[in-house]
């Protein structure tokens, strides 16, 4: 029988694990997720370098990860281990520091498991890999995993680890954990350090977390956070009475026929629940949508014209295109796009006076297939990344937390995600009514 989520991911979360309900010991638990590397990697292509001994800290099980397994993103430095993120060009550097981000895992009693695949440079939203090999999905092997995450989501659905780190400069980490049926966070930006941690973009860069549950996803990132609870152990949000903004332009315009259908069925329930939905305006969507177009590609092509070292021809063919398309823009553009952030954040911010939460579905589409360029969605037609992008990159320029749950399915079984947007700097809050819609979905 082919491998899936259903039947063969770990059953049980962190939750299970720090609340002393698993039954099985660390080694015991490391030696599964290994056997399930050895099994599927060379098929689903999640891992780049998997750690055959634990990484972790002196009295690990001790502390509040209790010695849960994670992988980590390709882009996070770990001395002693090649840091590639996805490209041929680095198989062979050895990094001579660890990631702020990796050392305070540590630090809270996680154990590091392995390097996980990447869209080549975190620049792309497929997880198609010409170095290392294109991850599938585990619902679904013809199709795409999402990215550029795209290795951290299928190794936590495939049970070769319990939880992931991730970049979102766009939506990398939410766009992988709705096309695998999983929790994607994206915290506001800065709540986690990037600092030894390759970028895209460091003026749109993020760190997230891909987990099974938003429980999980909360306790992770309170221990990579400075200024967060440690731990937090979060309770679901009281559905009575929140207030849910519904956009009325731009995120509904175009939705595939089940992402439509899942997306309403949900609101309906949380109406049912209590909550009170208001519409709401977004203010120039397609003009963020192009600042962070601009932004992005500046900064990556900046970043990488240094980093070559004249050697392009080592970069995928995907990779060149975008670095070169950045090169194009003067520095005039990338300037007035950097200049027209702040206003239109704050513009944006604005309709948390209206609302406590804003939703939207996660991606307009199910995970494509692996060779599909184009897609057509209500009569239009996108080309693929751009369809996947749609709902995703506005609230990187804006900074402020966003996350994706699990929504149910289509019917070809792909799954669907549900997109809650909260304002900046109150993760906490959006995680708490993400662990509420969580359940009540589940119910």
């Amino acid at each position: 029988m082919k491998p899936s989520p259903s039947n063969t991911s770990s059953v049980y979360t962190l939750q299970d694990l720090v609340r002393g309900r698993v039954k099985h010991g660390f080694i015991e638990r490391w030696n599964n997720h290994l056997k399930r590397i050895e099994e599927l990697n060379d098929k689903y292509h999640a891992y780049i370098t998997v750690f055959e001994k634990p990484l972790a800290a002196r009295g690990f099980l001790s502390k509040p990860l209790k010695g849960a397994i994670v992988g980590v993103k390709d882009v996070f430095h770990v001395e002693g281990y090649p840091t590639t993120a996805g490209s041929r060009m680095f198989h062979e550097k050895i990094a001579k520091t660890t990631a702020t981000t990796v050392r305070k895992l540590l630090q809270s009693g996680g154990a590091v498991n392995g390097k996980t695949n990447l869209h080549e440079f975190a620049f792309g939203v497929t997880n198609k890999n010409p170095h290392y090999g294109d991850c599938l999905n585990p619902f679904d092997d013809s199709r795409v995993s999402g990215g550029s995450s795209g290795g951290s989501a299928v190794a936590v659905a495939l049970g070769m680890c319990d939880a992931a780190l991730g970049t979102d400069t766009g939506g990398s980490v939410r766009i992988p954990a709705s096309f695998c049926g999983l929790v994607g966070f994206k915290p506001s930006q800065g709540l986690i350090d990037t600092a030894g941690t390759m970028p895209l973009s460091w003026s749109l860069d993020h760190v997230g977390v891909i987990s099974k549950t938003v429980w999980d996803a909360a306790l992770i990132t309170s221990v990579l956070s400075d200024s967060l609870r440690k731990p937090l152990f979060i309770k679901p949000a009281n559905l009575d009475g929140l207030r849910v903004g519904i956009p009325e332009n731009y995120f509904l315009d175009y939705l595939d026929e089940d992402v439509r259908r899942n997306f309403e069925k949900s609101i309906e329930k949380a109406e049912k629940a209590g909550c009170e939905v208001v519409k709401v305006h977004v203010d120039k969507p397609e003009t963020a949508a192009r600042c962070r177009f601009i932004i992005v590609h500046c900064e990556a092509a900046a970043y990488h014209l240094k980093l070559c070292g004249g050697r392009m021809d080592l970069y995928g063919e995907e990779v060149r295109q975008r670095i070169a398309s950045g090169l194009a823009i003067p520095a005039s553009v990338y300037l007035n796009a950097l200049r027209a952030r702040k206003p239109l954040t704050m513009s944006f911010r604005k309709i948390f006076s209206r609302c406590d939460v804003l939703a939207t579905p996660t991606t307009i589409i199910p995970a494509p297939r692996l060779e599909d360029e184009h897609v057509e969605v209500d009569g239009r037609l996108f080309d693929v990344r751009t369809a996947i992008l749609r709902n995703m990159d506005l609230f990187n320029l804006y900074g402020v937390p966003a996350i994706s749950i699990p929504n149910g399915f289509t019917r070809e079984r792909l799954p669907t995600g549900l997109q809650l947007v909260g304002d900046l700097s109150e993760d906490v809050k959006l995680l708490r009514v993400a662990y509420a819609f969580e359940r009540l979905l589940m119910s």
